[in-house]
């Protein structure tokens, strides 16, 4: 990984954070994309001079936002070489109560915002004779869950566009990805990573996208789950 040019959305907490330390320890260029200028800055005193860490304030669901971010870093770098979407929101309520906020919050965040940054980054890879995405779906993109509506709707929806880029990106070097753990211990979804003590350690999954990201280009689709 080293000198390679890695994009990570929603570094700064979960398993996105786990592997902006992996990808930092391996000597990536390591870019994070994130909303909150607060979480931004908590994340570069983390990881004051350890690696090349480089931060970028965005929301992804807002398409003039990505496109002048993908652009910044490639006219920095000149190159990207991979994309890891993993900015993610979940919102647990049954379907009569799921709001139509609640709905696009998730939607935006975890669909929309993978969508726009992966055109972006695709145009540019596209032209540059390839490169990789890796999307951070869920095992709630393969089963469901009572009270996740939208959070299954939005990985179901993110699984089958990491299929079909992949299909389209074949001829031109770029393979899309995709990592679906199951419970993971953090604190998303507002419940406590403490109270997660079952679930998968941060570290494990952070591994294996790292894994998929080592892949040789032999391997023309990659789809990982993880379980607990």
């Amino acid at each position: 990984m080293n000198n390679q040019i890695v994009i990570v959305t929603g570094g700064t907490r979960g398993i996105g954070k786990g592997l902006v330390k992996l990808l930092l320890h391996e000597g990536a260029k390591t870019i994070v994309l994130a909303k909150s200028e607060q979480s931004i800055a908590s994340l570069e005193a983390d990881f004051a001079g350890v690696g090349d860490l480089f931060t970028y304030q965005c929301d992804i669901s807002i398409s003039e936002q990505v496109s002048n971010v993908i652009q910044s870093v490639f006219e920095k770098f000149g190159r990207i070489d991979c994309l890891v979407n993993n900015a993610g929101v979940g919102v647990w309520k049954p379907v009569e109560e799921m709001t139509e906020a609640d709905w696009d919050l998730q939607m935006n965040t975890n669909l929309k915002g993978a969508f726009l940054c992966s055109q972006s980054v695709y145009k540019l890879m596209k032209e540059n004779e390839g490169g990789q995405i890796i999307n951070i779906a869920s095992d709630l993109a393969y089963n469901t869950t009572e009270r996740a509506s939208a959070y299954c709707a939005s990985k179901w929806g993110l699984l089958g566009l990491s299929k079909t880029m992949n299909k389209e990106g074949k001829k031109y070097g770029i393979r899309v990805c995709t990592v679906s753990p199951g419970l993971v211990q953090t604190d998303f979804g507002g419940v406590p990573a403490a109270n997660k003590t079952t679930g998968l350690a941060v570290e494990t999954v952070a591994e294996q996208i790292l894994t998929v990201m080592q892949a040789g280009q032999d391997a023309g689709e990659i789809e990982v789950i993880i379980r607990p």
